[in-house]
């Protein structure tokens, strides 16, 4: 995509791009790279694409203009959402570092070894009824709290009794695992991400920015925000209602927004989960929703479903994709995505498919022959089973599994040799 679109960028777009693609440390700007790389890729696979267009008469630069995307020239912001700061993530883990540097300092790195439960807290105002975690932005350790980590820390039934925190701005409970926690996945809440007011809140915040950045667009041409699902419940369940209307869905505050605010359209790109007849089996498929402004003046939207067909499809839905970044999946030096393994036999030939990305990571010395074993054949080694039934490998070829693959197969055809085995 990037080679595709490279045309139509600057140096600086350009650089901009593959610094977020290779940002292994930050979900937010890497999911956020990769869904405006790809929508821009869209949108040039069906219409007319110009990237970081000037706006005459302003210094706002929105990602795309597109003479013929839409009914009129449309000036485009692509945007990504994830649940970071609606779901209390960014509170609860500043919360759990504080815990587990003050727990290493009395006992050596025993603090790795954390997980952290925190509990939510009800309650009412007015006629409204609220739920949220309950850890405070600003949380820090009192010395009461000190004093109980350092005697849990070194009593020793530490590691079979968890120990609880609680006081108005925090209510957790830790125990200690017996492997090493990673951090930013050593805490839960049972806690959904709820959003309780139509504005107060990370996605209509977001697609404000976005209508402000679209600011100085001449009239008539179109101004359109692209929402791209990067872990956001809101996007995911996007018209899921609360039957005691407690909380808001994610449609209807986009159409809170475009209901105060001059956009014309915002679309919402989200991977949608189908599970068909077959068991076991699903498949994820990207799934669009257009929520036109107030003044209703797009008519035409083959060109939304042209572009969602023309993108690859998704391989996780978004939470997935977030999290898998935050253990720097992405990475060139992290573990292979390898394809299954596939066996096909008959009496004189036996046909085995391995992922070639995992066979190199053998030959490389990155995995071990168990770890091989494992990933290929659960556990099972057929190797040795058809060298002992007298199959010795008679062919070999690369099978390529296409370029929205990350991987593909080596390809090894085994006969039946009287030198291997006893003769029949």
């Amino acid at each position: 995509m990037l080679d595709d679109v490279r045309p139509l960028l600057l140096a600086k777009k350009v650089n901009d791009l593959t610094r977020r693609l290779s940002d292994k440390k930050n979900p937010k700007q890497l999911i956020g790279g990769e869904m405006e790389l790809g929508l821009l890729w869209g949108i040039k696979q069906v219409a007319h694409l110009q990237v970081d267009p000037a706006i005459p008469n302003s210094t706002r630069v929105p990602e795309a203009y597109s003479q013929d995307f839409f009914d009129l020239p449309s000036y485009i912001e692509v945007t990504t959402v994830s649940d970071g700061k609606l779901s209390g993530e960014e509170h609860m883990q500043r919360a759990a570092q504080k815990i587990v540097e003050f727990a290493n300092s009395y006992r050596l790195k025993c603090g790795n070894y954390l997980f952290f439960s925190f509990a939510e807290r009800n309650y009412w105002e007015g006629s409204d009824f609220f739920r949220e975690h309950h850890i405070e932005a600003d949380f820090d350790l009192t010395d009461s709290m000190k004093s109980d980590i350092r005697n849990w820390v070194n009593a020793p039934e530490f590691a079979t009794t968890p120990l609880s925190l609680q006081s108005q701005d925090i209510s957790v409970t830790i125990v200690s695992k017996k492997y090493r926690q990673k951090p930013g996945f050593n805490f839960f809440s049972p806690l959904p991400s709820l959003a309780y007011h139509v504005e107060d809140n990370p996605l209509f915040e977001t697609l404000e920015a976005k209508r402000r950045q679209l600011a100085g667009v001449p009239a008539p041409a179109l101004k359109v925000i692209f929402v791209a699902d990067g872990g956001s419940r809101l996007l995911r369940h996007l018209t899921q209602r609360d039957t005691l209307r407690q909380y808001k869905s994610g449609e209807q505050i986009i159409n809170h927004f475009l209901q105060k605010s001059d956009v014309d359209l915002v679309s919402v790109f989200s991977p949608e989960r189908k599970w068909p007849l077959q068991p076991h089996i699903d498949s994820l498929n990207w799934k669009v929703t257009a929520l036109p402004g107030a003044a209703k003046r797009i008519h035409t939207f083959s060109n939304l479903e042209k572009l969602t067909q023309a993108l690859p499809k998704p391989r996780f839905e978004g939470y997935q994709a977030r999290s898998i970044q935050k253990q720097s999946g992405s990475s060139p030096s992290a573990r292979g995505w390898y394809l299954g393994t596939w066996i096909g036999s008959g009496k004189e030939k036996i046909t085995v498919k391995i992922s070639a990305r995992l066979l190199q990571e053998l030959m490389a010395g990155k995995i071990t022959p168990q770890q091989f074993q494992h990933a290929a054949f659960s556990d099972e080694n057929p190797f040795k089973r058809w060298l002992d039934d007298g199959y010795v490998i008679s062919g070999t070829r690369l099978e390529s599994a296409g370029m929205d693959e990350d991987d593909d197969r080596v390809v090894f055809e085994f006969q039946r040799d009287p030198a291997a085995a006893d003769f029949i």
